[in-house]
């Protein structure tokens, strides 16, 4: 059941994604303001998305109420092919073959990182408080020093800074969300009795501030691009955060399974960066800019 609500909340948000990510790149025009978001707020097209958006959200937390981090998150490769076709009509784009060895490798990478965690990881393994305030903290510290950078350097700072950005953020947010589960769910008064409110208040500013990241890298990307970060970072966070801070790690953890690890996390990172350098839409924009350079009279010399 875990498995199959993981895969309806996939369908979702790669269906949202598009929506929401071509509402917003007919809008901004490579730039997100306050204004523009007021707009796309009366935009039955990017309503459409967030409502998605929202679904497959729900979905993806039931799921993790049934199964660890480790087996909900990575299910959320399947949106990258989803929106990548999704998109590619939409825009009457031709796919390349780089596009498509690119989601190879993210999507191989991606398996192969997951087989090994699920074989790393004991999902029986009791979360201590201590573990859980450590993860709180370091997520109160990432929400900090990334709102601040994007405020202060928001015009030097490219599609790519705010897609892995809000990649960690939902990493952290899966991982509180399934630890916020499991005290209701082991909670021997009532449900809410055992909650940690600065986790879900920590969880929700990090979701916020991922959300808006998203929104900004809709309008200097294709959300293929954005969805590929997304669902490759977000599980290798999650599945990284189980096993260093929270000890996870089984018997079946060994040197080999931490190595077969990285090079597979490696393999998916390398396809997300050859997917923002060789899309066709990503291709496009560079000739379109490249068109208006020569185009652009010169300026007289002094």
């Amino acid at each position: 059941m875990a498995v199959v609500l993981a895969l309806l909340s996939a369908l979702c948000l790669a269906v949202g994604t598009q929506k929401q990510g071509s509402a917003v790149s007919d809008r901004a025009h490579g730039r997100l303001t306050p204004r523009t978001l007021a707009a796309l707020l009366r935009n039955h097209r990017w309503l459409l998305g967030l409502g998605l958006l929202g679904l497959g959200t729900a979905l993806n937390v039931a799921a993790l109420g049934l199964a660890t981090v480790t087996v909900v998150q990575p299910i959320g490769v399947v949106a990258l092919v989803v929106t990548t076709l999704l998109h590619a009509r939409h825009r009457r784009l031709r796919i390349n073959r780089r596009t498509w060895a690119a989601i190879g490798l993210c999507t191989a990478g991606g398996a192969v990182f997951v087989t090994c965690a699920v074989a790393a990881t004991d999902p029986a393994h009791g979360i201590s408080a201590w573990a859980e305030r450590t993860v709180v903290v370091m997520l109160v510290v990432l929400v900090c020093v990334l709102g601040v950078a994007a405020a202060l350097f928001r015009h030097g700072l490219g599609g790519t800074f705010y897609v892995v950005a809000a990649g960690i953020l939902y990493g952290f947010v899966a991982v509180l969300v399934r630890l916020t589960i499991t005290r209701i769910q082991g909670s021997t008064g009532g449900p809410l009795d055992d909650v940690n409110w600065l986790a879900i208040g920590a969880a929700a500013a990090a979701a916020a501030l991922g959300g808006w990241f998203v929104q900004i890298a809709f309008a200097s990307g294709p959300p293929d691009l954005v969805i590929a970060g997304l669902t490759v970072i977000d599980p290798m966070v999650g599945v990284l955060l189980g096993l260093l801070v929270l000890g996870e790690a089984g018997p079946g953890f060994s040197v080999l399974t931490g190595v077969l690890m990285a090079l597979a996390g490696g393999v998916a990172i390398v396809g997300v960066a050859v997917l923002s350098q060789h899309h066709p839409e990503v291709l496009a924009r560079r000739a379109e800019l490249a068109h208006r350079d020569r185009r652009a009279p010169s300026r007289p010399g002094p």
